[in-house]
Protein backbone atom coordinates (compact mmCIF):
# COMPACT_ATOMS: atom_id res chain seq x y z
CA UNK A 1 0.00 0.00 0.00
CA UNK A 2 1.31 3.55 -0.74
CA UNK A 3 0.30 5.60 2.54
CA UNK A 4 -0.56 8.68 1.81
CA UNK A 5 -1.74 11.38 4.64
CA UNK A 6 -5.24 11.77 3.25
CA UNK A 7 -6.71 8.70 3.88
CA UNK A 8 -8.84 7.59 6.59
CA UNK A 9 -8.51 7.77 10.25
CA UNK A 10 -9.06 3.70 9.94
CA UNK A 11 -5.72 3.47 7.64
CA UNK A 12 -3.58 6.00 9.42
CA UNK A 13 -4.67 3.14 12.65
CA UNK A 14 -3.55 0.23 10.61
CA UNK A 15 -0.46 2.19 9.40
CA UNK A 16 0.80 2.73 13.02
CA UNK A 17 0.44 -1.12 13.63
CA UNK A 18 -1.24 -4.04 12.38
CA UNK A 19 -4.26 -5.40 13.53
CA UNK A 20 -2.63 -9.02 13.79
CA UNK A 21 0.01 -7.39 16.30
CA UNK A 22 -2.83 -6.33 18.81
CA UNK A 23 -2.46 -9.99 19.91
CA UNK A 24 -0.64 -9.74 23.20
CA UNK A 25 -1.94 -6.61 24.19
CA UNK A 26 -5.26 -8.92 24.17
CA UNK A 27 -3.54 -10.87 27.29
CA UNK A 28 -1.95 -7.34 28.68
CA UNK A 29 -5.11 -5.53 28.81
CA UNK A 30 -6.85 -8.56 30.69
CA UNK A 31 -4.43 -8.31 33.24
CA UNK A 32 -4.51 -4.33 33.18
CA UNK A 33 -8.16 -3.98 33.54
CA UNK A 34 -10.87 -2.55 30.48
CA UNK A 35 -9.32 1.35 31.15
CA UNK A 36 -5.76 0.71 30.11
CA UNK A 37 -7.21 -0.22 26.60
CA UNK A 38 -5.53 2.51 24.34
CA UNK A 39 -8.42 3.56 21.71
CA UNK A 40 -6.77 2.59 18.69
CA UNK A 41 -6.79 -0.55 20.04
CA UNK A 42 -10.39 -1.29 20.58
CA UNK A 43 -10.37 -0.93 16.41
CA UNK A 44 -7.39 -3.69 16.17
CA UNK A 45 -8.89 -6.01 18.69
CA UNK A 46 -11.53 -6.39 15.91
CA UNK A 47 -9.11 -8.60 14.07
CA UNK A 48 -9.67 -11.50 16.22
CA UNK A 49 -13.56 -10.81 17.14
CA UNK A 50 -13.84 -8.66 19.60
CA UNK A 51 -15.97 -5.83 19.22
CA UNK A 52 -17.35 -2.61 22.06
CA UNK A 53 -20.79 -3.79 22.86
CA UNK A 54 -23.14 -0.68 23.21
CA UNK A 55 -22.68 1.35 25.64
CA UNK A 56 -18.83 0.67 25.44
CA UNK A 57 -18.33 0.61 29.32
CA UNK A 58 -16.93 -2.49 29.52
CA UNK A 59 -18.07 -5.28 28.13
CA UNK A 60 -17.70 -6.91 24.35
CA UNK A 61 -19.15 -8.35 21.55
CA UNK A 62 -16.88 -11.75 20.55
CA UNK A 63 -17.72 -12.97 16.75
CA UNK A 64 -16.31 -17.03 16.40
CA UNK A 65 -15.72 -17.64 13.11
CA UNK A 66 -17.25 -21.02 11.66
CA UNK A 67 -15.94 -21.73 8.11
CA UNK A 68 -19.04 -22.67 6.23
CA UNK A 69 -21.59 -22.66 9.38
CA UNK A 70 -19.78 -26.53 9.86
CA UNK A 71 -19.42 -27.58 13.61
CA UNK A 72 -18.66 -30.85 15.42
CA UNK A 73 -21.50 -31.45 18.13
CA UNK A 74 -18.01 -31.19 20.75
CA UNK A 75 -17.19 -27.63 18.74
CA UNK A 76 -20.65 -26.47 19.99
CA UNK A 77 -20.91 -27.67 23.20
CA UNK A 78 -17.35 -25.73 24.40
CA UNK A 79 -18.64 -22.54 22.77
CA UNK A 80 -22.33 -23.14 25.39
CA UNK A 81 -19.91 -23.69 27.81
CA UNK A 82 -18.15 -20.08 27.40
CA UNK A 83 -21.33 -18.86 25.95
CA UNK A 84 -22.36 -20.10 30.09
CA UNK A 85 -19.49 -19.02 31.63
CA UNK A 86 -19.50 -15.34 30.45
CA UNK A 87 -21.94 -14.82 27.90
CA UNK A 88 -24.58 -14.38 30.51
CA UNK A 89 -25.40 -17.83 29.00
CA UNK A 90 -26.99 -16.50 25.08
CA UNK A 91 -25.57 -16.44 21.77
CA UNK A 92 -26.51 -15.45 18.45
CA UNK A 93 -26.58 -17.27 14.95
CA UNK A 94 -25.34 -14.53 12.43
CA UNK A 95 -26.33 -14.31 8.65
CA UNK A 96 -22.47 -15.16 7.65
CA UNK A 97 -23.09 -18.63 9.70
CA UNK A 98 -20.81 -17.35 12.92
CA UNK A 99 -21.83 -17.19 16.56
CA UNK A 100 -21.58 -14.23 17.99
CA UNK A 101 -21.13 -14.27 21.92
CA UNK A 102 -21.90 -10.93 24.48
CA UNK A 103 -21.63 -9.14 27.74
CA UNK A 104 -17.86 -10.23 27.20
CA UNK A 105 -15.30 -8.60 29.37
CA UNK A 106 -11.24 -7.61 28.40
CA UNK A 107 -10.52 -10.52 31.65
CA UNK A 108 -12.50 -13.08 29.88
CA UNK A 109 -10.44 -13.26 27.15
CA UNK A 110 -7.18 -14.99 27.84
CA UNK A 111 -9.13 -18.29 28.86
CA UNK A 112 -11.90 -17.81 26.33
CA UNK A 113 -9.66 -17.80 23.25
CA UNK A 114 -7.38 -20.75 24.76
CA UNK A 115 -11.39 -22.72 24.73
CA UNK A 116 -11.93 -21.97 21.54
CA UNK A 117 -8.88 -22.09 19.70
CA UNK A 118 -7.13 -24.96 21.61
CA UNK A 119 -10.16 -27.36 23.08
CA UNK A 120 -12.52 -26.76 19.74
CA UNK A 121 -10.26 -25.87 17.49
CA UNK A 122 -11.84 -22.92 15.97
CA UNK A 123 -10.63 -19.08 15.96
CA UNK A 124 -11.61 -15.85 15.90
CA UNK A 125 -8.75 -14.53 13.44
CA UNK A 126 -10.40 -12.07 10.67
CA UNK A 127 -13.49 -12.62 12.40
CA UNK A 128 -14.26 -8.78 11.76
CA UNK A 129 -12.04 -6.24 10.95
CA UNK A 130 -10.69 -4.65 7.59
CA UNK A 131 -10.23 -8.47 6.38
CA UNK A 132 -11.31 -11.42 4.89
CA UNK A 133 -14.44 -12.52 6.44
CA UNK A 134 -16.03 -16.24 7.00
CA UNK A 135 -16.04 -18.05 4.20
CA UNK A 136 -19.80 -19.30 3.84
CA UNK A 137 -21.74 -22.05 2.03
CA UNK A 138 -25.13 -24.04 1.59
CA UNK A 139 -25.77 -25.53 5.21
CA UNK A 140 -25.72 -28.69 3.19
CA UNK A 141 -23.19 -28.34 1.26
CA UNK A 142 -22.06 -32.15 0.27
CA UNK A 143 -24.81 -33.55 1.64
CA UNK A 144 -28.41 -32.57 -0.92
CA UNK A 145 -29.14 -34.71 -3.21
CA UNK A 146 -29.70 -32.22 -6.06
CA UNK A 147 -26.86 -30.53 -5.59
CA UNK A 148 -25.31 -28.83 -8.57
CA UNK A 149 -21.43 -29.14 -7.48
CA UNK A 150 -20.13 -30.95 -4.18
CA UNK A 151 -17.48 -28.46 -3.41
CA UNK A 152 -16.52 -30.25 -0.63
CA UNK A 153 -13.82 -28.78 2.17
CA UNK A 154 -13.51 -25.53 0.08
CA UNK A 155 -15.01 -23.30 2.45
CA UNK A 156 -12.79 -24.41 5.69
CA UNK A 157 -9.73 -24.29 2.91
CA UNK A 158 -10.22 -21.01 1.82
CA UNK A 159 -10.55 -19.60 5.99
CA UNK A 160 -7.35 -21.31 6.39
CA UNK A 161 -5.63 -20.02 3.17
CA UNK A 162 -6.11 -16.49 4.51
CA UNK A 163 -5.75 -16.88 8.00
CA UNK A 164 -2.17 -18.65 7.17
CA UNK A 165 -1.38 -15.99 4.48
CA UNK A 166 -1.94 -13.37 7.94
CA UNK A 167 -0.39 -10.13 7.32
CA UNK A 168 -0.03 -10.88 3.39
CA UNK A 169 -4.37 -9.85 3.80
CA UNK A 170 -4.37 -8.23 7.50
CA UNK A 171 -4.81 -4.75 5.35
CA UNK A 172 -7.50 -4.54 3.45
CA UNK A 173 -9.48 -1.20 2.65
CA UNK A 174 -12.77 -2.62 4.52
CA UNK A 175 -14.19 -5.59 4.74
CA UNK A 176 -14.09 -8.81 2.34
CA UNK A 177 -17.21 -11.42 2.36
CA UNK A 178 -17.17 -14.32 0.18
CA UNK A 179 -18.81 -17.55 -0.66
CA UNK A 180 -18.84 -20.74 -2.45
CA UNK A 181 -21.51 -23.49 -3.30
CA UNK A 182 -23.23 -25.61 -5.19
CA UNK A 183 -26.66 -25.35 -3.58
CA UNK A 184 -28.97 -25.08 -6.88
CA UNK A 185 -31.66 -23.15 -4.66
CA UNK A 186 -28.62 -20.41 -3.94
CA UNK A 187 -29.50 -19.93 -0.38
CA UNK A 188 -25.48 -19.14 0.18
CA UNK A 189 -26.49 -15.52 -1.71
CA UNK A 190 -23.41 -15.31 -3.99
CA UNK A 191 -25.03 -12.23 -5.59
CA UNK A 192 -24.28 -9.99 -2.50
CA UNK A 193 -20.88 -11.39 -1.61
CA UNK A 194 -17.70 -9.60 -2.50
CA UNK A 195 -17.20 -13.26 -4.08
CA UNK A 196 -19.78 -15.76 -4.77
CA UNK A 197 -19.30 -18.88 -6.28
CA UNK A 198 -22.77 -20.23 -7.57
CA UNK A 199 -23.50 -23.88 -9.26
CA UNK A 200 -23.75 -23.87 -12.74
CA UNK A 201 -24.82 -26.51 -15.06
CA UNK A 202 -24.54 -26.86 -18.74
CA UNK A 203 -24.65 -28.85 -21.61
CA UNK A 204 -21.35 -28.75 -24.45
CA UNK A 205 -21.48 -31.29 -27.23
CA UNK A 206 -24.17 -33.16 -26.10
CA UNK A 207 -22.75 -33.52 -22.60
CA UNK A 208 -23.76 -31.94 -19.41
CA UNK A 209 -20.79 -30.43 -17.38
CA UNK A 210 -20.95 -29.12 -13.97
CA UNK A 211 -18.96 -26.54 -11.93
CA UNK A 212 -19.59 -22.96 -10.67
CA UNK A 213 -20.25 -19.59 -11.87
CA UNK A 214 -18.17 -16.42 -10.28
CA UNK A 215 -19.28 -13.27 -9.50
CA UNK A 216 -18.02 -10.11 -7.68
CA UNK A 217 -18.59 -6.82 -6.10
CA UNK A 218 -21.63 -7.58 -4.75
CA UNK A 219 -22.92 -6.14 -0.90
CA UNK A 220 -25.72 -4.32 0.77
CA UNK A 221 -25.10 -1.63 3.46
CA UNK A 222 -26.56 1.93 2.79
CA UNK A 223 -25.59 1.52 -1.22
CA UNK A 224 -26.52 -1.91 -2.65
CA UNK A 225 -24.93 -3.47 -5.42
CA UNK A 226 -25.90 -6.99 -6.78
CA UNK A 227 -22.62 -8.80 -7.84
CA UNK A 228 -21.58 -8.90 -11.36
CA UNK A 229 -20.50 -12.18 -13.29
CA UNK A 230 -16.97 -12.84 -14.65
CA UNK A 231 -18.87 -15.06 -17.23
CA UNK A 232 -16.18 -18.02 -16.33
CA UNK A 233 -16.99 -21.34 -15.84
CA UNK A 234 -15.01 -23.33 -13.28
CA UNK A 235 -15.02 -27.32 -13.98
CA UNK A 236 -15.75 -29.73 -11.16
CA UNK A 237 -12.95 -31.13 -12.11
CA UNK A 238 -10.69 -27.74 -11.38
CA UNK A 239 -12.20 -26.30 -8.36
CA UNK A 240 -9.36 -27.27 -6.13
CA UNK A 241 -7.30 -25.83 -8.85
CA UNK A 242 -8.74 -22.82 -9.60
CA UNK A 243 -11.04 -22.12 -6.39
CA UNK A 244 -8.24 -21.07 -4.10
CA UNK A 245 -5.97 -18.53 -6.80
CA UNK A 246 -9.38 -16.83 -7.63
CA UNK A 247 -9.92 -15.80 -3.83
CA UNK A 248 -6.51 -14.74 -3.57
CA UNK A 249 -6.54 -12.91 -6.62
CA UNK A 250 -9.36 -11.02 -6.42
CA UNK A 251 -8.51 -10.32 -2.42
CA UNK A 252 -5.36 -9.03 -3.76
CA UNK A 253 -7.12 -6.79 -6.77
CA UNK A 254 -9.24 -5.22 -3.56
CA UNK A 255 -5.97 -4.52 -1.35
CA UNK A 256 -4.01 -3.20 -3.60
CA UNK A 257 -7.12 -0.59 -4.99
CA UNK A 258 -5.36 1.82 -2.73
CA UNK A 259 -8.03 4.86 -4.29
CA UNK A 260 -10.66 2.57 -1.99
CA UNK A 261 -8.47 3.82 1.23
CA UNK A 262 -9.66 7.72 0.67
CA UNK A 263 -12.94 7.67 1.78
CA UNK A 264 -14.79 4.78 4.42
CA UNK A 265 -18.13 4.82 2.75
CA UNK A 266 -16.52 3.68 -0.78
CA UNK A 267 -14.03 1.31 0.37
CA UNK A 268 -15.62 -1.74 -0.99
CA UNK A 269 -15.13 -4.15 -4.18
CA UNK A 270 -18.29 -3.42 -5.35
CA UNK A 271 -17.63 0.54 -5.86
CA UNK A 272 -14.12 -0.65 -7.42
CA UNK A 273 -16.26 -2.94 -9.74
CA UNK A 274 -18.97 -0.63 -10.65
CA UNK A 275 -16.74 1.74 -11.50
CA UNK A 276 -14.10 -0.42 -14.09
CA UNK A 277 -16.28 -3.24 -14.57
CA UNK A 278 -16.36 -7.04 -14.46
CA UNK A 279 -14.51 -7.23 -17.52
CA UNK A 280 -11.39 -5.78 -16.07
CA UNK A 281 -11.63 -7.29 -13.29
CA UNK A 282 -11.84 -10.66 -14.79
CA UNK A 283 -8.82 -9.56 -17.00
CA UNK A 284 -6.93 -8.38 -13.89
CA UNK A 285 -7.05 -11.52 -12.05
CA UNK A 286 -6.27 -13.51 -14.61
CA UNK A 287 -2.98 -11.65 -14.91
CA UNK A 288 -2.54 -12.05 -11.19
CA UNK A 289 -2.73 -16.12 -11.59
CA UNK A 290 -0.94 -16.69 -14.27
CA UNK A 291 -3.57 -19.00 -15.76
CA UNK A 292 -6.75 -17.74 -18.12
CA UNK A 293 -10.19 -19.03 -16.64
CA UNK A 294 -12.55 -20.53 -19.18
CA UNK A 295 -14.66 -18.01 -20.71
CA UNK A 296 -18.21 -18.25 -21.04
CA UNK A 297 -20.76 -15.06 -21.45
CA UNK A 298 -24.26 -16.97 -20.94
CA UNK A 299 -23.04 -17.54 -17.44
CA UNK A 300 -24.79 -14.15 -16.02
CA UNK A 301 -26.39 -14.98 -12.91
CA UNK A 302 -27.77 -18.15 -10.52
CA UNK A 303 -30.80 -19.74 -11.66
CA UNK A 304 -33.86 -19.80 -9.68
CA UNK A 305 -32.36 -18.28 -6.50
CA UNK A 306 -35.12 -18.64 -3.60
CA UNK A 307 -35.23 -17.24 0.13
CA UNK A 308 -35.07 -20.92 1.93
CA UNK A 309 -32.14 -22.66 3.91
CA UNK A 310 -33.05 -26.23 3.67
CA UNK A 311 -35.54 -26.37 7.04
CA UNK A 312 -37.78 -29.55 7.70
CA UNK A 313 -36.27 -32.61 7.12
CA UNK A 314 -35.13 -34.16 4.15
CA UNK A 315 -33.12 -37.27 3.34
CA UNK A 316 -29.70 -36.52 2.14
CA UNK A 317 -27.83 -38.16 -0.43
CA UNK A 318 -26.08 -40.91 1.96
CA UNK A 319 -28.84 -41.96 2.54
CA UNK A 320 -29.19 -40.43 6.33
CA UNK A 321 -31.26 -37.71 7.28
CA UNK A 322 -30.90 -34.20 8.07
CA UNK A 323 -33.48 -32.37 10.67
CA UNK A 324 -33.57 -28.22 10.22
CA UNK A 325 -34.25 -26.39 13.71
CA UNK A 326 -35.65 -22.51 12.64
CA UNK A 327 -33.88 -20.47 15.91
CA UNK A 328 -36.17 -17.59 17.00
CA UNK A 329 -34.68 -14.34 15.55
CA UNK A 330 -31.62 -16.23 15.68
CA UNK A 331 -30.78 -16.04 19.10
CA UNK A 332 -30.77 -19.42 21.07
CA UNK A 333 -29.47 -20.30 25.00
CA UNK A 334 -26.26 -21.80 26.66
CA UNK A 335 -28.16 -24.78 27.47
CA UNK A 336 -29.91 -25.05 24.42
CA UNK A 337 -26.39 -25.23 21.95
CA UNK A 338 -25.47 -27.92 24.84
CA UNK A 339 -28.36 -29.80 24.04
CA UNK A 340 -28.15 -29.58 20.15
CA UNK A 341 -24.82 -30.60 21.14
CA UNK A 342 -25.43 -33.84 22.75
CA UNK A 343 -28.76 -35.09 21.03
CA UNK A 344 -26.82 -34.64 17.61
CA UNK A 345 -24.32 -37.58 19.16
CA UNK A 346 -27.05 -38.98 20.81
CA UNK A 347 -29.23 -39.64 17.40
CA UNK A 348 -26.53 -38.87 14.79
CA UNK A 349 -24.27 -41.45 12.92
CA UNK A 350 -20.25 -40.68 13.67
CA UNK A 351 -20.22 -38.14 10.72
CA UNK A 352 -22.80 -36.06 12.37
CA UNK A 353 -22.60 -32.19 12.48
CA UNK A 354 -24.30 -29.11 13.62
CA UNK A 355 -24.32 -26.74 10.62
CA UNK A 356 -25.62 -23.14 10.58
CA UNK A 357 -27.39 -21.53 7.87
CA UNK A 358 -27.35 -17.52 6.84
CA UNK A 359 -31.30 -17.60 8.01
CA UNK A 360 -29.62 -17.56 11.59
CA UNK A 361 -30.94 -21.17 12.32
CA UNK A 362 -29.29 -24.66 12.85
CA UNK A 363 -29.20 -27.86 10.95
CA UNK A 364 -28.38 -31.61 12.52
CA UNK A 365 -27.39 -33.71 9.85
CA UNK A 366 -26.43 -37.69 8.92
CA UNK A 367 -29.51 -38.90 11.23
CA UNK A 368 -30.48 -42.37 10.68
CA UNK A 369 -33.92 -42.42 9.70
CA UNK A 370 -35.15 -44.59 12.47
CA UNK A 371 -33.42 -41.76 14.74
CA UNK A 372 -35.81 -39.21 13.76
CA UNK A 373 -38.75 -38.99 15.11
CA UNK A 374 -36.94 -39.46 18.88
CA UNK A 375 -34.71 -36.38 17.73
CA UNK A 376 -37.58 -34.21 17.06
CA UNK A 377 -39.42 -34.83 19.72
CA UNK A 378 -36.16 -34.09 21.71
CA UNK A 379 -35.64 -31.02 20.14
CA UNK A 380 -39.06 -29.78 21.03
CA UNK A 381 -38.67 -30.72 25.02
CA UNK A 382 -35.47 -28.15 24.18
CA UNK A 383 -38.11 -25.44 22.79
CA UNK A 384 -36.30 -25.99 19.66
CA UNK A 385 -39.24 -27.42 17.19
CA UNK A 386 -37.92 -28.01 13.64
CA UNK A 387 -42.21 -28.14 12.54
CA UNK A 388 -42.42 -24.61 14.30
CA UNK A 389 -44.35 -22.16 11.76
CA UNK A 390 -42.88 -20.91 8.53
CA UNK A 391 -42.18 -17.96 9.89
CA UNK A 392 -40.35 -18.75 12.24
CA UNK A 393 -37.95 -20.28 9.14
CA UNK A 394 -37.65 -16.97 7.68
CA UNK A 395 -37.38 -14.27 10.41
CA UNK A 396 -34.11 -12.65 10.60
CA UNK A 397 -32.49 -10.05 12.76
CA UNK A 398 -29.83 -7.95 13.54
CA UNK A 399 -28.39 -6.91 17.10
CA UNK A 400 -30.33 -3.65 16.85
CA UNK A 401 -29.83 -1.03 20.10
CA UNK A 402 -29.47 -3.25 22.72
CA UNK A 403 -25.38 -4.26 21.93
CA UNK A 404 -24.69 -2.37 18.47
CA UNK A 405 -23.84 1.07 18.04
CA UNK A 406 -24.74 1.68 14.85
CA UNK A 407 -28.65 0.99 15.08
CA UNK A 408 -31.27 3.14 15.62
CA UNK A 409 -34.09 0.69 17.24
CA UNK A 410 -34.26 -2.34 19.10
CA UNK A 411 -34.80 -5.40 17.41
CA UNK A 412 -34.04 -8.33 18.74
CA UNK A 413 -37.32 -8.55 21.35
CA UNK A 414 -38.99 -6.31 18.52
CA UNK A 415 -38.41 -9.71 16.24
CA UNK A 416 -39.25 -11.46 19.29
CA UNK A 417 -42.76 -10.00 19.44
CA UNK A 418 -44.00 -9.73 15.92
CA UNK A 419 -42.98 -13.44 15.47
CA UNK A 420 -44.97 -14.62 18.75
CA UNK A 421 -47.70 -12.09 16.89
CA UNK A 422 -47.37 -13.23 12.88
CA UNK A 423 -47.48 -17.15 14.17
CA UNK A 424 -50.60 -16.64 15.69
CA UNK A 425 -52.79 -14.67 13.62
CA UNK A 426 -51.39 -15.80 10.02
CA UNK A 427 -50.80 -18.86 8.43
CA UNK A 428 -48.70 -19.17 5.90
CA UNK A 429 -48.07 -22.37 2.70
CA UNK A 430 -45.44 -20.00 0.90
CA UNK A 431 -42.42 -18.96 2.57
CA UNK A 432 -41.86 -14.93 3.15
CA UNK A 433 -38.80 -13.72 4.25
CA UNK A 434 -39.03 -11.14 6.84
CA UNK A 435 -35.77 -9.37 7.80
CA UNK A 436 -36.00 -6.27 10.71
CA UNK A 437 -32.65 -4.30 10.51
CA UNK A 438 -31.85 -1.74 12.89
CA UNK A 439 -30.23 0.45 10.52
CA UNK A 440 -29.29 1.48 6.75
CA UNK A 441 -26.04 -0.98 7.25
CA UNK A 442 -28.49 -4.02 6.89
CA UNK A 443 -26.78 -6.81 8.81
CA UNK A 444 -30.25 -8.62 8.58
CA UNK A 445 -30.00 -7.88 4.41
CA UNK A 446 -33.35 -6.46 4.79
CA UNK A 447 -32.65 -4.83 1.05
CA UNK A 448 -33.00 -8.38 -0.34
CA UNK A 449 -35.76 -9.53 1.94
CA UNK A 450 -39.85 -10.41 0.94
CA UNK A 451 -40.32 -8.13 4.20
CA UNK A 452 -37.49 -6.04 5.11
CA UNK A 453 -37.88 -3.35 7.99
CA UNK A 454 -35.26 -1.02 8.53
CA UNK A 455 -34.88 1.27 11.23
CA UNK A 456 -36.08 4.93 11.80
CA UNK A 457 -37.70 7.34 14.20
CA UNK A 458 -41.53 8.65 14.09
CA UNK A 459 -44.11 10.32 15.65
CA UNK A 460 -46.87 8.17 17.52
CA UNK A 461 -49.40 9.61 20.03
CA UNK A 462 -47.33 12.70 20.37
CA UNK A 463 -44.14 11.03 20.99
CA UNK A 464 -41.00 10.26 18.81
CA UNK A 465 -40.85 6.44 18.89
CA UNK A 466 -38.75 3.72 17.08
CA UNK A 467 -40.11 3.19 13.53
CA UNK A 468 -39.38 0.87 10.45
CA UNK A 469 -40.15 1.48 6.43
CA UNK A 470 -41.32 -1.25 5.88
CA UNK A 471 -40.17 -2.01 2.26
CA UNK A 472 -41.24 -5.10 -0.32
CA UNK A 473 -39.88 -6.82 -2.84
CA UNK A 474 -36.60 -7.84 -2.49
CA UNK A 475 -35.16 -10.94 -4.84
CA UNK A 476 -32.16 -12.45 -6.21
CA UNK A 477 -31.36 -14.78 -8.98
CA UNK A 478 -32.00 -14.05 -12.86
CA UNK A 479 -33.45 -10.64 -12.45
CA UNK A 480 -32.06 -9.79 -8.90
CA UNK A 481 -34.38 -6.65 -7.38
CA UNK A 482 -33.90 -4.56 -4.08
CA UNK A 483 -36.96 -3.61 -2.45
CA UNK A 484 -39.11 -1.00 -3.03
CA UNK A 485 -40.68 1.41 0.24
CA UNK A 486 -44.92 0.74 0.91
CA UNK A 487 -45.04 2.52 4.14
CA UNK A 488 -42.55 4.95 5.35
CA UNK A 489 -42.24 5.07 9.45
CA UNK A 490 -44.43 3.17 10.97
CA UNK A 491 -44.56 3.13 14.41
CA UNK A 492 -43.45 -0.08 16.27
CA UNK A 493 -46.34 -0.34 18.33
CA UNK A 494 -48.07 -1.24 15.34
CA UNK A 495 -45.68 -2.61 12.73
CA UNK A 496 -46.93 -6.43 13.95
CA UNK A 497 -50.28 -5.27 12.54
CA UNK A 498 -48.83 -3.49 9.19
CA UNK A 499 -46.99 -6.84 8.21
CA UNK A 500 -50.45 -8.76 8.47
CA UNK A 501 -51.97 -6.31 6.69
CA UNK A 502 -49.48 -6.96 3.65
CA UNK A 503 -49.74 -10.65 4.39
CA UNK A 504 -53.03 -10.82 4.49
CA UNK A 505 -53.35 -8.66 1.04
CA UNK A 506 -50.97 -11.35 -0.21
CA UNK A 507 -53.00 -13.99 0.70
CA UNK A 508 -56.46 -12.69 -0.62
CA UNK A 509 -55.52 -11.49 -3.71
CA UNK A 510 -52.40 -13.63 -4.96
CA UNK A 511 -53.41 -15.18 -8.52
CA UNK A 512 -53.59 -19.03 -7.27
CA UNK A 513 -55.77 -20.67 -4.48
CA UNK A 514 -54.66 -21.71 -1.52
CA UNK A 515 -55.52 -25.54 -2.46
CA UNK A 516 -53.37 -24.99 -5.85
CA UNK A 517 -50.19 -27.29 -6.14
CA UNK A 518 -48.44 -23.71 -6.78
CA UNK A 519 -49.58 -20.73 -5.41
CA UNK A 520 -48.40 -17.23 -6.73
CA UNK A 521 -44.93 -16.76 -4.26
CA UNK A 522 -44.92 -13.34 -2.43
CA UNK A 523 -42.27 -12.21 -4.80
CA UNK A 524 -44.26 -12.59 -7.60
CA UNK A 525 -47.03 -11.10 -6.09
CA UNK A 526 -45.33 -7.75 -5.58
CA UNK A 527 -43.79 -7.64 -8.87
CA UNK A 528 -47.50 -7.98 -10.41
CA UNK A 529 -49.04 -5.94 -8.15
CA UNK A 530 -48.95 -2.06 -8.20
CA UNK A 531 -47.68 -0.77 -4.92
CA UNK A 532 -50.56 1.67 -4.71
CA UNK A 533 -52.71 -0.90 -4.55
CA UNK A 534 -51.09 -3.37 -2.38
CA UNK A 535 -50.91 0.16 0.08
CA UNK A 536 -54.87 1.00 -0.31
CA UNK A 537 -55.31 -3.28 0.72
CA UNK A 538 -52.89 -3.42 3.27
CA UNK A 539 -54.59 -0.18 5.28
CA UNK A 540 -55.12 -1.63 9.14
CA UNK A 541 -57.27 0.78 10.58
CA UNK A 542 -54.90 1.80 13.82
CA UNK A 543 -52.68 4.05 11.31
CA UNK A 544 -52.74 6.64 8.38
CA UNK A 545 -49.41 6.90 7.07
CA UNK A 546 -47.96 9.94 5.21
CA UNK A 547 -48.30 10.08 1.93
CA UNK A 548 -45.43 8.11 0.19
CA UNK A 549 -41.77 9.82 -1.17
CA UNK A 550 -41.82 7.02 -3.23
CA UNK A 551 -38.62 6.13 -2.19
CA UNK A 552 -36.88 3.57 -3.07
CA UNK A 553 -33.49 1.26 -1.95
CA UNK A 554 -30.50 2.63 -4.14
CA UNK A 555 -30.27 0.23 -7.35
CA UNK A 556 -26.70 -0.57 -8.37
CA UNK A 557 -25.61 -0.03 -11.93
CA UNK A 558 -27.52 -1.31 -14.94
CA UNK A 559 -25.14 -3.43 -15.66
CA UNK A 560 -24.87 -4.74 -12.45
CA UNK A 561 -28.60 -5.57 -11.60
CA UNK A 562 -28.84 -7.29 -15.28
CA UNK A 563 -26.06 -9.65 -14.65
Amino acid sequence: MNFDEKMTKNEHIKRAKDGLDVWNDIFRYAKEGYSSIQEDDFARMRWFGIYQQKPNEGHFMWRIRISGGRLKPWQLREIAKVANDYGRGFGDVTTRQCIQLHWMTIESFPDALERIGNKAGLYTQFACGDTPRNVCSCPLSGLLKNEIVDVGNLPKQLSDMFKNLGKEFSNLPRKFKTTISGCPLHCNQPQINDIGAFGVKRVRNGVEERGLGISVGGGLSSTPHFGQSLRVFVPESKLQEQVPAIWKGICEIFRDADELRYKRIRARLKFLVADRGWEWVRNELERRIGFELEHDEQIVAPKGALHTDHMGIGEQKNGQYYVGIPIERGRWTAAQMHAVADLAEKYGTPDVEVRLSQKQNVIITDVPKNNVEDLVKSLQSCGLDPHAPLWRHNLISCTGTQFCNLAVVETKQRAYEILQYLEEKVELDSPIMLSISGCPNSCAQYQVADIGLTGTKSQWNGEKVDAYDLCVGGRMGENPEFVRTLFEKVPTPIIHRQIEGVVRAYLSNRLNPVTDDDPETFRDFVDRVPLDQLREWSKIPEWTPPPPKQKRVAQPPKSAATC
